[in-house]
């Protein structure tokens, strides 16, 4: 309701994401003053629920606009639907989901790894940690990042990689939000993404 209608108002996109890990980290970003967005956490299967609604409520209200007034984003292994967005446009990452971020070379540096390679060697070495995952563990290592599904072991690889053991999500929300996506962050994020958020 009220949250919803706070986008629009302030000229401030609207965001609607998939799941707690997603709102961890776009809700984070705007918390450093350079990119402003109002998230809105939709369950995963949901989403397209909420969408539609949003788009009535604002084709009840709103002039018709020369942009959409926000953004529903999905993950990259998920179709867009096909009918009429006016007002939330549907997106996609370029990555296979969320987690795919936080293999890539602009957030295992910040942990402190000169690249992913250096990053991939510490996951297969510290593997047997997690008997059960570790299969997984060493799969995600020697696969591409960008198509891999690594959310099963996103925990186990922050665990690894990560000495102060926060969040992946808000490590992620802090990066994007402090310094805005380059390079492989950005690729993965995606040229569709970029463009309407950052303007790149």
């Amino acid at each position: 309701g009220a949250h919803a209608l706070m986008g629009p108002l302030f000229s401030v996109p609207l965001l609607l994401v998939e799941g707690d890990d997603d709102y961890r980290i776009w809700s984070e970003i705007p918390r450093h003053g350079k990119l402003h967005i109002a998230v809105i956490p939709c369950d995963g299967t949901e989403i397209v629920n909420y969408q539609k609604t949003l788009e009535k409520l604002f084709a009840s209200i709103l002039d018709d606009a020369d942009r959409p007034n926000g953004y529903a984003l999905l993950d990259g292994d998920k179709n867009i639907p096909n009918y009429s967005q006016k007002y939330i446009k549907f997106i996609n990452l370029s990555c296979h989901e969320s987690e795919n971020l936080y293999l890539t070379n602009e957030v295992v540096v910040e942990l402190g790894y000169s690249s992913w390679d250096s990053a991939r060697h510490k996951i297969i070495q510290e593997s047997h940690r997690f008997p059960d995952k570790s299969a997984d563990l060493i799969n995600v290592a020697n696969s591409n990042t960008k198509t891999v599904d690594c959310k099963k072991v996103i925990n186990e690889i922050l665990d690894i990689l990560d000495d102060k053991k926060v969040l992946w999500a808000q490590r992620l929300g802090k990066i994007l939000g402090k310094a805005g996506p380059t390079g492989q962050l950005g690729d993965y994020l995606g040229p569709g993404l970029m463009k309407e958020l950052w303007g790149g």
